[in-house]
């Protein structure tokens, strides 16, 4: 195996991690969608408010520190989205100093309709930094970057993991993690920096013994560790289930001594999902914002099932097609978009390793590729129905809220099923195609150091 493929890990340890350790500092606070819900939901995990509430009927939320609404309260913060010209020294309107805030011992009611009926394991990460840093005596500001560092720590630390453990599908899963867009994921408080870098760290456990074959219990023991990885996946975002059942099915399939095993745990998963949905679904139920009502656009599809079809599905299709740009990233609040050659080059890097990958996939295990693309459209449609209910208003003929982010972990599913045919003898070649990649992911990654620079600072 040429030298360079088997210490792809190390290079993207040492040339695409530290890119997103200067993304957690580089790009300032809530300035990543929805940043200022999931710093809400952190605190509130910090403080073991787990399970959303309903006030007044209207707003769904829980308590959370009167330090963190102060933050919010900064009218600066709220001025940089979607302003160009709006830079980082707005923060300080009103002659208000973030660093002066400090944590306070009073709790008021904060709503986070998007963030708050999330599975709390997905902040776990960013919650242990919130209370690390509070009880460091850090000021609020200093504890909300110290706990986007850790999780992007962890996020290297998975992602690492599965470029070493991956046996099939490494060039492209090293593509996918060294994405901007995944990278500012890493760096940010959101869960899916966790879910992503998780969701690749399983699939690599599941598929990686494949290619190296191990001892039966180490094999079992990678493959339920591969399965509590994804377990992470699916209950941060539930669209995803149908991955994880994959997987499932796979494992139980592969260890006839430890079927039982398996099968509780996936009932487990499973399980708590589906309480955990009942438990909060009356919060679901709530609009995110006013042309948006759950209720009534449940009603509609029921009255109108052809639009799971003709507006649903064909959303699905249409997001693998033209939403890769928004994949490959569009930072900020999507308003930060890269040189146009760096989404020519990442494309054409994806395109290649996809087709090539899947062809000799094909060959080798027709019906597992198959079923493969199948379940990546399953989980596209998924996705797109969970935002036609909830973001999109009632009865419009397209979904809102779609957003390149969501493709990712369907796209590292689809690298873990193919074959990296592009590694042959011919070792020279193999390295100089490593080579390509390592360094055109890493220009990539520093031109959107740049487009953060200039758009927050310049």
């Amino acid at each position: 195996m040429p030298w360079l493929y088997k210490r792809l890990h190390l290079l993207w340890l040492v040339m695409i991690a530290p890119i997103a350790s200067v993304m957690v500092f580089l790009t300032p606070a809530f300035q990543v969608p929805d940043e200022f819900a999931h710093f809400i939901k952190t605190d509130q995990v910090s403080r073991g408010y787990l399970v959303p509430l309903l006030m007044e009927k209207s707003n769904v939320g829980n308590m959370t520190s009167s330090s963190v609404k102060k933050v919010f309260d900064i009218k600066g913060y709220h001025s940089i989205p979607f302003h160009a010209d709006v830079k980082v020294d707005v923060i300080t309107a009103n002659n208000v100093r973030p660093s002066n805030i400090v944590w306070e011992s009073g709790t008021v009611f904060m709503r986070n309709n998007n963030t708050a009926v999330y599975f709390p394991t997905g902040y776990a990460v960013q919650a242990l930094g919130l209370l690390a840093a509070r009880s460091m005596k850090a000021n609020v500001i200093s504890s909300f970057y110290f706990s986007r560092y850790l999780s992007c720590m962890a996020c290297v630390l998975l992602s690492f993991l599965a470029i070493r453990t991956a046996g099939r599908g490494k060039l492209l899963l090293f593509i996918l993690l060294s994405l901007p867009m995944t990278l500012f994921e890493y760096a940010s408080l959101s869960q899916d920096g966790i879910l992503i870098s998780a969701a690749a760290l399983g699939i690599a456990l599941i598929t990686g013994t494949d290619e190296n074959p191990l001892g039966a219990s180490r094999t079992f023991a990678r493959h339920l560790l591969g399965l509590m990885m994804l377990a992470l996946l699916v209950l941060g975002k539930t669209p995803y289930i149908f991955i994880f059942i994959y997987f499932l099915i796979h494992v139980y399939l592969k260890h006839r001594d430890h079927r039982t095993v398996v099968a509780a745990f996936g009932a487990l998963v499973i399980g708590v999902i589906a309480a955990w949905t009942l438990m909060v679904a009356p919060c679901v139920k709530i609009p995110l914002y006013g042309q948006a009502n759950p209720v009534l656009q449940v009603a509609y599809l029921k009255a109108n099932p052809m639009v799971l079809v003709n507006v649903v599905l064909f959303n699905a299709l249409k997001n693998i097609r033209t939403l890769i740009q928004e994949m490959i990233g569009v930072l900020g609040w999507l308003e930060i978009v890269l040189s146009r050659w760096s989404y020519s080059l990442m494309k054409i890097l994806i395109y290649a390793l996809l087709f090539v990958g899947f062809l000799g996939s094909l060959y080798r295990k027709r019906y597992d590729s198959l079923l493969m693309i199948a379940i990546s459209i399953l989980t596209m449609f998924m996705l797109s129905l969970s935002l036609y209910i909830t973001w999109t208003p009632v009865g419009l003929g397209s979904v809102e809220g779609s957003q390149g982010r969501y493709m990712i972990p369907v796209y590292v599913f689809i690298a873990g099923a193919l074959d990296d045919l592009w590694i042959s003898n011919r070792k020279a070649l193999s390295n100089l195609l490593v080579i390509l990649i390592v360094c055109s992911s890493s220009i990539v990654c520093i031109n959107a150091l740049f487009a953060i620079l200039q758009r927050y600072y310049m």
